[in-house]
Order: structure tokens, then sequence, then C-alpha cells
């Protein structure tokens, strides 16, 4: 521990000061360290989709990856929120000794998981993507993409769990500084692996795995320089104090499993998906990535709005919290608007920078995707702000159930208003006689083109002409669109249901250290009355 930990927490504190210039302090290290996130993951595309053989495809073979691992992911993404709002509440009320417990706590359970991960999602990583329906062409690729991934999970767990710690005691900017060492090397070794060895979408999941244990480690060092009022002891790691484990796990086990509820409503989403084709994910895998940049700096806000509240009502200030909010829902509605506006007129130039050729297929579901959900990310902002503060607060399982609820609706809008039609329109299309030249035309295609190991992308004319005949039904674009204004759909409906909890709820008596005060205080009446 510090040996001045008043000195140490002056900067860190959020209890005291400009509200929205404090929220904004610390929110823009967030969106810097989330943007070279984005910029790194990125990278990851561009040098596969330019420079690996048949980049159209091993880009989405990355892409489809994602939905498997962000259910992985959940696991222990819960628990970092958990130890997040236990830290941050107790770096408010100045509890040390408890901070000290929560910090070590927290680093126990993240070897756990990590360890965890790798056993169990590795050999399941083809099974998985065979159940997701991803198409022939991409099902190699996306598997060694996973393993590589998976077998590195210990330095992705080590790395958010450290950095939910130390923005808990109000620290956002080392998590920055971690992230663009991890940044750095992901790059770097991405054009070694790609460009020079050849290696293709192996290189850049070893590149990824390899950069995440850099992260980890910086983060690792920088808790125990003696820079906050408390260290990890590392003796203390096999020996978690059972009152954090408790603590983490109400607070951190909602969000956990809100994340992997709404992981496994993506893999439905992803299988509906990956029913349109081939050219449809390759566009959405691209769209994705622009959705990763929309949604920073709301996201960042819903992390500032998160520790402020924390800090607040972990130091009893619970209107000062509420003006938290406030301050945070009106700035995520200014940067959502802006987002829209940006993505409107540029999404074109996103889908070239992944080098989409302007004028085919892939270009024009990008183009539409993007627009259609250009000015719904507010709508995200907001959801993700409210969210934020409730979790803070120690209210975890309200943001569980209206998440879990607007994305559970997303799967009936989805099946309905595209899964259908496409069904009913390559249905149509298959039984013309004779089969629509269209049809026929790219049936050749595939059934000529190869695989990157010389097979053919596709064992039959029948196989071929199922595909063309999907490919066919979506030269419209009535019916994929449909994906994408779902997907708005459900944003709109997260945040509806969150505010009206932030309304009329009762967030603000679930905290921590409001908990204990109001069990002091029942026990104090009961032996009150006893003694009477």
């Amino acid at each position: 521990m510090s040996k001045n930990p008043e000195a140490v927490m002056d900067k860190n504190d959020l209890t005291q000061g400009p509200i929205m210039k404090k929220l904004l302090l610390f929110a823009l290290p967030v969106v810097a360290s989330n943007l070279i996130m984005q910029l790194y993951n990125i990278a990851d595309s561009i040098i596969v989709g330019n420079f690996a053989a048949n980049g159209a495809h091993a880009l989405a073979a990355v892409g489809v990856s994602f939905p498997v691992m962000t259910l992985f992911n959940a696991l222990f993404m819960g628990i970092a929120m958990g130890s997040q709002i236990v830290i941050s509440q107790m770096y408010g009320a100045k509890d040390y000794e408890s901070l000290q417990k929560g910090l070590n706590t927290s680093m126990s359970l993240a070897f756990a998981m990590g360890l965890f991960i790798t056993i169990v999602g590795t050999p399941l990583a083809g099974p998985l993507l065979r159940m997701l329906n991803t198409p022939k062409e991409l099902i190699n690729d996306a598997t060694v993409y996973l393993v590589v991934v998976f077998l590195g999970m210990l330095g992705n767990v080590y790395f958010n769990l450290g950095s939910g710690a130390l923005r808990g005691m109000g620290d956002s900017k080392w998590p920055l500084y971690a992230m663009i060492v991890s940044s750095v090397t992901n790059v770097v070794l991405d054009l070694v692996f790609v460009i020079v060895f050849k290696w293709g979408v192996f290189g850049v999941a070893l590149a990824t795995t390899i950069s995440h244990f850099a992260s980890g480690m910086v983060l690792a060092v920088r808790i125990n320089s003696g820079a906050y009022p408390v260290k990890v002891q590392f003796r203390k790691l096999i020996r978690p104090d059972r009152v954090s484990v408790k603590n983490i796990m109400r607070l951190g086990l909602p969000t956990g499993l809100q994340q992997m509820a709404m992981s496994l409503g993506s893999m439905v989403i992803q299988t509906f998906s990956n029913g349109f084709g081939a050219d449809l994910i390759a566009a959405n895998t691209v769209i994705m990535k622009a959705d990763g940049f929309a949604v920073m700096p709301m996201f960042a806000m819903g992390a500032a709005v998160t520790t402020f509240v924390g800090q607040n009502i972990g130091a009893g200030q619970k209107e000062r919290a509420k003006k938290g909010v406030h301050a945070g829902i009106l700035a995520v509605t200014v940067i959502g608007l802006a987002v829209g506006i940006a993505l409107w007129f540029c999404g074109g130039l996103i889908m070239e920078l992944f080098g989409i050729e302007p004028g085919n297929d892939i270009m024009t579901m990008g183009v539409n995707g993007v627009r259609i959900l250009a000015f719904f990310y507010c709508f995200m902002g907001i959801d993700g702000a409210i969210a934020g503060a409730l979790r803070g607060a120690g209210a975890a399982v309200p943001p569980m159930i209206t998440a879990i609820a607007s994305n559970l609706a997303r799967i009936p809008l989805t099946y309905f208003l595209a899964v259908r039609p496409l069904n009913a329109a390559v249905e149509k299309l298959m039984s013309a006689v004779p089969l629509d030249p269209r049809i026929l035309g790219r049936a050749s295609q595939y059934i000529t083109k190869l695989n990157e190991d010389g097979t053919p992308m596709y064992d039959s004319l029948e196989e071929a002409t199922q595909a063309a005949g999907v490919a066919v039904a979506n030269m419209d674009g009535s019916i994929y669109r449909m994906l994408f204004v779902s997907m708005a759909a459900s944003m709109v409906l997260g945040a509806l249901l969150s505010f009206l909890y932030f309304k009329f709820g009762k967030w603000q008596d679930k905290g921590i250290t409001v908990q204990s005060k109001l069990a002091d205080k029942n026990a104090e009446e009961a032996k009150a009355k006893t003694n009477e």
C-alpha cells in the first residue's frame, strides 16, 4: 500500500470538482484507448484484405469468428465490470483495507478465468463455427484464427481486469498506455507475419495473441509500481477474499450473463446473416469495424459514468451521482448525432479502406448498412450511459434485463423481416424453369473459383447454384437491409427500457457501502428493541 494514500487519491478523485469536466477528462483516455484498439483491429483486416492470399475470404473468416470470441469474452468481461464497481466504491469510500482485498481478488479471478477459457474454448472453436452455419470456404481460416486467439486468452483477461481496476481507482490513462504498447506490437507483427512470412490468418491471430500478453504485462507492472493506495500482494492471490468474491460476483455476474446472452443472440443473428452469402458477410465485417468506431466515444462516456457514480455512491453523494448521469446522457446524445452525420457521408470511403472496390455488391451492401444504422447510435449511447450508471451504483440486474430483452427482440425481428423473405425469394428463383441466366452465370463462377488450397469453392453445380440464388435474391437490397433495420430497432428499445428504470427505479440504494450502513442500522435497531 502507498505510504500516503490520500495524496495518491487526490488526482483520481471524482467525488469533487466540476462534473462534466471530470467526466470528459476521464473519458478522453478511454476514447483514445478504444480508438487505438479499433485501429489495430482494423490493421488486422486491412493487412489481411490487401496482402493475404484470397484476401476477401480471409477478411470474412476473421469477421465470422467475432460472435464466438464475444461469447467467451463475456465470461471475463462480467468479472472485470464487477471488479471495477467494487474498487470504485471502495475508492470513493476511502476504505483502503477493502480496496486491497478487492484488487487481489480481481487478479486471482483473472488467472482462473483466462485458464478456463483457453481450456474450454480451443477444442470448441471448430464445432461452434459449424453450428453457426459458417460458409464452407471460410471454416478453416476461421477455426485457425479462433484457436490461436484462445490459446493466448490469459493476456487478454489480465489486460481487461487490470484496466477495470485502474479505472475504478480513477486512472484511465495507464490502460491507454498499455493499449498503445499492444497496438504497436500488433501492427508490427501483422506486417511481419502476413507480408513477410505469408502466414495469412494464422499470422494475424498470432500477432493479436502476443500483443495481448504485452498489454497485460504493462498493467501488471504499473499496478505494483506504488502509484496507487494498494498493490497486488502475490502471496494472497491463491486465497481470494470471500467478501470481495461475493461482491464482485454479485455485481459482475449479471453483466457477464448479459454479455453471454447478447453473444448468443449475436451468434443466432450471425447464423441468419451467414445465410445471405459470403458477400454480405464481408460487407457486415466492415460495418462492424465502423460500428466499433461509432460506439467508442459513447462507450467511453459510459465507462466514465460507471466510475463516477461508483465513487460518489461509495462516498454517499447520491445527488452528485445523479447529476453525473444527466451530464453523461447529454454528452452521448451530442456525440451520437455527430457520429451519424460522419457515417452517412463517409460510408463508401470506409468500405474502400478495407480493399472493397467501388461498384461491386459488397460495396453496395456495406454503404446501405452503414447509412441505416448511422443515426441510431445515439440511442445505443444513451443506453450505455444509463446502464453504466446503474452498474456503478450497484444495480447490476436491471441493465442485464433491459439488454437481454432488447437483444432477444432482435431475433424474431430479423427472422421475420429478413430471413423468411430471403428463403422465399431464393425458393422462387430456384423453381424457375429455365433458371434465371444470372443464377447460372454466378453458379459457373462459383464452381470454377478455387479456394487457397486449390480445391473448388463448391463441390457441385447444385451447391453453387444455391449460393448463386442467394446472391441474386440480395441484388435489390430490400431483403438484406432488414438485417440492419432490426439492429436499429433493438438500439431504440434498449435505450427506452434503461431510461424507464433510471427514472422510476431505486438504483441509488444498491451500493456496497449503502447496504452495509443499512445493515448496521437494522442491527442497531434490532439490538435496541432487544434491550427494551
